[in-house]
């Protein structure tokens, strides 16, 4: 089997429901958790074992662009690695397109692209290089593919995809589910062909750009008018590409949308791989439990105190309470029951209707 060309990291989220320990100047993809590395730096590294022979493209945005680059520094000698910094938000359909735009201009419309999240933990390397190989059959074939988990639990938290028609190595998506109550999940978990969707992708440039302009040419248009590729820039060994005042423009005009809303869910010619690796998107700190013993354990006392977790930088004494989750990071603590870690993006909110924007 072939290999994806190249490589697409989604760096640029904020993190909200890690807080206090992902802030808006430093969020989760830089946490550090698993021999010193962060989340970002190894989703680099599973992207060079690939062993593609493209560019790995990080699009951050332009205010996190000096710790991307900090965090590139270990592959520079790859001569792979490149970031587009984006001057704003719009979420992950104008930065797709934005990545897979310098690619068409740079005479790359046919190559195959594979879009990673930056901050995913996913084991069993060769499980999951197998499934790449088969997303990039489909998507040479210009499926739009992604990547269905099959489910574990009746999570509320994620978004599930309808298994359809087999279709090659992979699965034609019957339909895309938003988030469910408890009660779906259930249901979804019991018929067997639902999965969560795992927010990572594969397809050719041609094939998406083509896509999105048949079912959101508010966003195609504006990266239509680009006639080429903005001269690249070099930071300290590091490409930086799509820099310009053109694309300033575009992001300016440009909606926010996401990739799911914007194509996915639209496009007749989107695909599925199940996933055989074990994955997790650390959507938030009762998922983040997986991972603590990567981390080192916090210094902990407790008395009369079980099945709490705790990830904090000074020591914690817990007496009496179960099921409880304790963050003390960044000089800021938060303490929430199991269960309830989804509500975390709401305590940002109360925190920043108070004016306290400082504390994110």
């Amino acid at each position: 089997m072939f290999m994806v060309d190249n490589i697409l990291i989604l760096a640029g989220g904020s993190g909200t429901r890690l807080w206090p320990a992902s802030l808006n100047d430093s969020p989760k993809q830089f946490i550090k958790v698993k021999d010193g590395k962060s989340l970002l730096e190894l989703t680099i590294e599973r992207g060079l074992q690939l062993g593609i022979k493209g560019k790995i493209i990080i699009i951050t945005l332009e205010s996190q662009l000096e710790v991307v680059i900090h965090e590139c520094s270990s592959y520079i000698e790859s001569g792979k690695v490149a970031v587009l910094p984006e001057p704003a938000a719009r979420n992950t359909a104008p930065a797709i397109a934005a990545a897979l735009t310098y690619l068409k201009l740079a005479g790359e419309g046919e190559s195959t692209s594979l879009v990673l999240p930056a901050d995913h933990m996913i084991e069993n390397f060769e499980k999951f290089k197998n499934n790449a190989e088969k997303a990039d059959v489909l998507a040479r074939e210009g499926y739009l593919v992604t990547f269905g988990i099959p489910p574990q639990y009746p999570e509320t938290g994620y978004g599930y995809i309808e298994r359809g028609e087999r279709e090659g190595p992979g699965y034609h998506v019957a339909s895309f589910r938003e988030k469910p109550d408890y009660d779906t999940a259930v249901k979804f978990l019991e018929e067997g062909n639902y999965y969560w969707n795992s927010g990572m992708f594969a397809f050719s440039a041609n094939s998406f750009l083509s896509e999105l302009s048949i079912y959101s040419p508010d966003i195609s248009s504006l990266f239509e008018k680009l006639d080429s590729a903005p001269s690249k820039l070099h930071e300290r060994g590091i490409d930086i590409v799509m820099s310009s005042r053109e694309v300033r423009e575009i992001y300016k005009s440009s909606p926010s949308n996401s990739i799911d809303y914007a194509v996915m869910e639209k496009s007749g010619k989107s695909a599925m791989i199940k996933a055989d690796f074990q994955w997790n998107d650390i959507g938030s700190w009762d998922q983040f439990d997986t991972i603590l013993n990567n981390l080192g354990k916090a210094e902990k006392f407790e008395v009369d105190a079980e099945d709490n977790i705790v990830f904090s930088d000074i020591p914690v004494a817990l007496c009496d309470v179960n099921d409880l989750i304790v963050v003390i990071k960044n000089g800021k603590a938060l303490i929430c029951k199991k269960g309830s870690s989804q509500k975390v993006k709401e305590i940002r909110t109360v925190i920043e209707s108070s004016n306290r924007k400082d504390l994110l």
